[in-house]
């Protein structure tokens, strides 16, 4: 190898010699054993750009790349050799009779094209830009291009993008500096998740700005791309089919200069050559709201003079840094759609296109009719663009922008087609009801003539049947009270019957028998059919057909519940389905516990309860899918843990707590849930944290704090010692198991012990050890690369260790966790020692042997 390095160094220092002396330019192109070194340079035939070596930092070392020759200061377009400078003055660029282009620095090939066994290889240098090496002229077939491997720069011509064909994928990335070429921090790159669009990504992970879904004129977000001064110089083009997806630009007017640039302070800019000078033409981020979901959730950024405003979009509540959430639940069937107008469209990856020939008629007719389906637009070349989840990174324009169609409950139009279909159902029932009435009146008034109450019930019977109005009197006395009772008792149950709206009745009577404690069969059907309205029953042939009848190939998981099953029913919707297994240390009141309680909540860190499936032995949840599944896959695997960066991990940590607040304070149900654990924080495709498992969780009311019982249930690990101890549990029990999470999450480890003879090596101990010694960043997982921040760090595990005290009254409530996250100026309480639990947070409490005692100080 070093032999070959050699006699290649010698063959191009051989013809740089020969070129030097012709002259610094060696024309357009570079022949086979050809060579160019020093200040000899390829100038393109027209003379737009020029490829040499260039300085950029006065140092002796510098880079081969390609710039522009007209411009007074030429700006550098691509770098061959950006993750490693060379000395300029032993480099040399190579090109073999076989094709292989090399850029060497002292004999050592810093760079190449990895090409070979070609036939009288060219290397051209093009007025658009393009470095092409092809095999021999004319029309020589291309081994390589500088445009299939962009730098920060996009020019005219280049594509932007993913080639399925090839698997190539273009993307830009920033310099590290100004004078600095090698690859920095920000990413301009294609989405092809959903429907496709650009973003813009810091460290390639973390999105800051999104161009929005391509709408013909040009991007969603950007609606500048439409001025005409622009648009008259530049055609722009957006493809996305079979072979991959792309964004170009080509000139109109060859006149024109123009390049695009993601620069290393993290703008993607347009410059324009106009004769003098390069001016910026636009960039973006342009404003706060063109940052990443800036306003949260279902929320429109507007911009103002001198700030911005974040809104609601009608028919949704603020619900904080959480953005905002519905104020009314969907029913489907009548739903409609609300028209928002000028806005930069929500982001794609959970939006699905459909034909580009469907009209924006046809578009809302097939979003009607598909219950998962939130939002649609017109979206230019991907036709029908319809949403299934929350709208994100919304904004407003003054000018341009899109329309959005936004999926809302019917009542909240308040307008005459919804007042129409209201009147036309509810008028008929008010009739009846006023009928049935006038009908107990006029029993009470004949009981009163001494007419015989045995004939006169059975009068009011048939007329009742034959009116139609009231089918199934049972519902409001039973059989034999119907009519044993005094004229006072079959009023009162009139009168009560008037206090329940008629369309209301089923879901009035599925409440009372969920909430009955002797709830049997039926009122376990009947609490599945409408919760809320907005739970379904599922049949179990449906189920069976979703799952693949519960195959193993479907299965998720298994818990103290039974198995967890993914599926997927006729209409497309993903969902999980949890099965009660016949053997399960959990029984039918944990499944009725469960099936009140999640119906009853809503919150988007809480596992959303789509329906249940009761028949026969079966006890089915049917909830919504969570694509990553749970947390603990993710934290204590090292192959996966990589994938949680501390950003990700505190807004893991986030949710959680606001989930818990939500079930502490501001849900209507105050509830404990007394088993938060990983495996029951799921994940959805965004890595949004949900809870999950409310079998065995508690509703306290408001004026009770604290409650004991003599079987404690949960996870060893995760359990409070008061709970533990004498059975006391209460919210601070939660907040708890809250603190042992956080710092899990942050360590990637488990709550055990790993080594009895030495105390500390539980986490919660080995963490008050290390915040003591002042070395709380050692707990940190090994998967955190360093450039999270310590500050933000350190108070986070400070606030785990606040929430796992000994003492139930030293944690902190959960809304002041939440202050702690949410406020870098929140002050925390003293410290004091963790409780240590020595038992493995494997299993349940039923198969482990207790023991607890205090870490030595």
């Amino acid at each position: 190898m070093a032999t070959l390095q050699l006699f290649l160094l010698v063959e191009a220092l051989a013809a740089a010699a020969a070129a030097a002396v012709v002259g610094q330019s060696a024309g357009d192109s570079l022949a086979a054993n050809g060579a160019i070194a020093g200040n000899q340079m390829l100038i393109s035939e027209g003379g737009v750009f020029q490829l040499g070596f260039f300085n950029s930092s006065g140092s002796g070392n510098g880079y081969l790349g390609i710039r522009y020759c007209k411009p007074v200061d030429p700006s550098v377009v691509w770098v061959a050799n950006r993750n490693k400078s060379l000395n300029l003055s032993t480099a040399t660029l190579n090109l073999t009779a076989d094709g292989t282009l090399s850029l060497f620095d002292n004999g050592i090939i810093i760079w190449s094209t990895g090409t070979s066994s070609a036939i009288n290889p060219v290397l051209q240098l093009l007025d658009s830009g393009n470095l092409v090496l092809t095999a021999g002229k004319p029309n020589g077939a291309s081994l390589w291009q500088s445009f299939d491997h962009p730098c920060d720069t996009l020019l005219p011509g280049m594509k932007l993008g993913v080639d399925y064909s090839t698997n190539i994928s273009r993307q830009l990335v920033s310099w590290k500096s100004p004078t600095d070429p090698s690859p920095g921090d920000y990413f301009f790159k294609m989405e092809t998740r959903g429907v496709p669009e650009i973003s813009m990504r810091r460290s390639s992970s973390e999105k800051i700005y999104r161009t929005g879904p391509w709408t013909n004129q040009g991007f969603s977000g950007n609606p500048k791309m439409e001025d005409s001064e622009i648009a008259n110089k530049l055609n722009f083009s957006f493809v996305s089919n079979q072979d991959g997806v792309c964004y170009t630009t080509e000139y109109k007017k060859k006149s024109l200069l123009t390049r695009a640039v993601m620069n290393a302070s993290g703008r993607f800019e347009r410059w324009n050559w106009d004769g003098g000078s390069w001016s910026n033409f636009w960039h973006v981020p342009e404003d706060d709201c063109d940052e990443y979901a800036r306003c949260g959730s279902n929320r429109i950024c507007t911009k103002e003079y001198y700030s911005y405003s974040c809104s609601c979009i009608k028919g949704f509540e603020d619900q904080g840094s959480l953005g905002c959430e519905r104020t009314k639940p969907l029913s489907c069937s009548s739903d409609r759609f609300l028209k928002v107008q000028s806005i930069k469209l929500p982001d794609t990856e959970n939006a699905t296109a459909h034909s580009t020939k469907t009209t924006l008629a046809a578009c809302e007719d097939w979003c009607s009719k598909n219950c998962s389906c939130l939002a649609y637009a017109m979206a230019g070349l991907s036709g029908c663009v319809t949403w299934s989840g929350d709208s994100v990174d919304l904004r407003s324009f003054t000018s341009g922008g899109d329309d959005l169609y936004v999926r809302l409950a019917a009542s909240e139009f308040g307008s005459s087609r919804s007042n129409e279909r209201e009147l036309a159902i509810g008028l008929p029932l008010l009739l009846g009801f006023l009928l049935l009435c006038c009908l107990g009146l006029l029993l009470l008034w004949w009981r009163k003539r001494g007419k015989k109450q045995g004939i006169l019930a059975t009068d009011l019977e048939s007329s009742v049947k034959e009116t139609g109005l009231l089918l199934d009197l049972p519902k409001v006395m039973d059989k034999d009270e119907r009519f044993g009772q005094s004229n006072s008792s079959a009023c009162e149950s009139l009168q009560q019957l008037s206090k329940t709206d008629f369309d209301a009745s089923e879901q009035h009577w599925s409440s009372i028998m969920i909430n009955s404690e002797n709830a049997n069969l039926h009122n376990e059907r009947a609490a599945s059919v409408n919760i809320s309205g907005a739970l379904s029953s599922f049949d179990l042939s449906t189920i069976k057909a979703a799952t693949n009848d519960f195959s193993a190939d479907n299965k998720l998981g298994e818990g103290g519940f039974g198995a967890v099953y993914k599926g997927q029913l006729q209409d497309g919707q993903r969902i999980a389905v949890k099965k009660l297994s016949r053997h399960s240390s959990q029984g039918p009141d944990e499944f009725k516990n469960e099936l009140t309680l999640i119906a009853n909540l809503q919150h988007r860190n809480l596992v959303r309860l789509l329906g249940s499936c009761i028949e026969g032995d079966e006890r089915l949840l049917v909830l919504e899918c969570m694509e990553n599944r749970s947390l603990d896959a993710f934290i204590y695997d090292k192959t996966k843990s990589v994938l949680l960066n501390w950003q990700k991990r505190l807004d893991i940590i986030v949710g959680i707590a606001r989930g818990l607040l939500y079930l502490h304070q501001d849900s209507n149900l105050r509830i404990i849930h007394r088993d938060l654990k990983p495996s029951n924080i799921l994940l959805d495709k965004d890595m949004n944290p949900k809870i999950s498992d409310f079998g065995i969780a508690r509703i306290f009311e408001s004026e009770v704090h604290e409650n004991a019982t003599t079987r404690p249930i949960g996870t060893l690990g995760y359990m409070a010692p008061e709970y533990l101890t004498s059975g006391i549990f209460s919210f601070k029990s939660d907040v708890f198991s809250f603190g042992v999470l956080v710092l899990e999450i942050l360590s990637g480890k488990r709550n055990r012990v790993f080594n009895q003879a030495d105390i500390c090596l539980n986490l919660l101990g080995h963490a008050y050890k290390l915040w003591k010694e002042g070395r709380s960043l050692e707990i940190l997982d090994d998967a955190l690369d360093c450039s999270y921040p310590a500050t933000e760090i350190l108070r986070c595990i400070r606030m785990g260790l606040l929430c796992v005290q000994e003492h139930s009254e030293d944690r902190p409530t959960m809304a002041e966790v939440v202050m702690m996250l949410a406020s870098e100026d929140q002050q925390l309480t003293p410290l004091k020692q963790p409780t240590i639990t020595l038992a493995s947070s494997e299993g349940d409490l039923s198969s482990k042997e207790i023991s607890v005692t205090i870490a030595g100080r």
